[in-house]
């Protein structure tokens, strides 16, 4: 059994951008991921790209959004302000090289289990020991499609690499937040006929929290798709799908029912991998894990952090890059404390970490809606 301080599960954006931060102290730490750096980013579909644009603002004390590293910028690197997903994943690499991270690639995880003196972690190469374990497997390999009978008959937005080569005229896409509007936009601009069906309206405004309504980015595509004559956009909920002999039905809620030609594609969203770990996990009334408040660890666990767009605290959703990385320094100042590094070089760390976005623990500064 090989033994490390801390290992980190997981080597996306949330992963590398906590071991960077570790990486500042003398902790030996190991990266495990089951494929490749960046490797859900290589996965996204061709035309889809980062919604927060980046901006090469470090000069100025203000860090790249997308940045997970300080002195870091995927703008600077790309010269562009939205980056594909292949470009992403280069950036990620980039930031393991300049921070020389352990990352064994390839390697999946397959159980976790609390020992006297911390952790075990089972992979398909061997087990190793760690006293400190930090879950950064992220989301988007493990997308979701919930409450629809029949869901076997559609297909994931996420599962089409390329809509441009979609062969049908016709289609319909449940869900309308960020993929769903990038795909049914996709979808229009090929000159196909296309149905949204979401919930509640796509443009309601009664907030300004990016986690709840459509970026500034896909807004724009979202006016574009509503001045073309190919796109039709329904308030309702999806409740079944069924195969007919000449395509699909949509059954929703109120009686009302819809024909495609193709599989409905469902922009639905993603959910946690947490199967090795979902023993350990006390979900909150939403689905979510618990955690302690202050730290991140799990709920009632020792030594275990979450990391990455699953970490919520009361009402606040810390998804996306520039969001989840408010909480990499919270992390890792409390494993360095645990550790009984002094506290003024902790201090000194927090202090670069807050000025860079990388460590919020105050939430009440949270909330904030804009005026106008």
């Amino acid at each position: 059994m090989i033994n490390y301080d801390v290992i980190i599960v997981g080597a996306g954006p949330a992963g590398i951008g906590v071991a960077s931060l570790l990486s500042q102290s003398d902790l030996n730490h190991l990266i495990l991921d089951k494929s490749e750096i960046g490797n859900s980013f290589l996965d996204w579909p061709k035309n889809m790209e980062m919604i927060t644009p980046s901006f090469p603002s470090n000069a100025f004390g203000q860090m790249d959004l997308n940045s997970i590293f300080e002195s870091t910028s995927p703008a600077f690197a790309f010269n562009k302000e939205h980056l594909t997903g292949d470009e992403y994943a280069i950036y990620l690499s980039g930031v393991a090289d300049y921070r020389e991270l352990n990352v064994e690639r390839n390697n999946e995880v397959k159980s976790v289990r609390e020992e006297e003196n911390g952790w075990a972690v089972e992979t398909q190469k061997g087990t190793y020991s760690c006293k400190y374990l930090i879950w950064a497997a992220g989301e988007f390999q493990n997308p979701k499609i919930e409450n629809i009978l029949g869901k076997e008959h559609c297909i994931h937005s996420s599962l089409i690499k390329n809509p441009d080569e979609l062969k049908e005229d016709n289609f319909v896409v449940i869900g309308g937040y960020e993929s769903g509007i990038q795909m049914a936009f996709d979808l229009v601009q090929n000159n196909k006929k296309v149905t949204v069906i979401n919930p509640e309206i796509i443009d309601d405004m009664e907030t300004s929290d990016p986690s709840r309504v459509l970026s500034p980015y896909t807004y724009t595509k979202y006016d574009t798709l509503k001045s073309s004559e190919l796109y039709t956009e329904i308030i309702g909920e999806a409740e079944t799908v069924s195969k007919k002999e000449n395509g699909y039905e949509i059954q929703l809620k109120k009686d009302t029912s819809i024909e495609t030609e193709s599989k409905p594609i469902c922009a639905t969203g993603f959910s946690l991998v947490k199967k090795p770990i979902e023993h350990l996990i006390t979900n909150r009334e939403d689905g979510f894990p618990r955690l302690n408040g202050k730290t991140d660890e799990l709920f009632k666990k020792k030594n275990i952090y979450l990391t990455g767009p699953s970490v919520r605290h009361d009402d606040h959703i810390f998804c996306f890059i520039y969001k989840f990385r408010q909480r990499f320094g919270v992390i890792v100042e409390d494993i360095l404390l645990k550790e009984e590094y002094k506290k003024e070089n902790v201090s000194v760390l927090v202090e670069g970490w807050k000025r860079n976005g990388m460590y919020l623990s105050d939430l009440s500064c949270c909330g904030e809606e804009c005026v106008c």
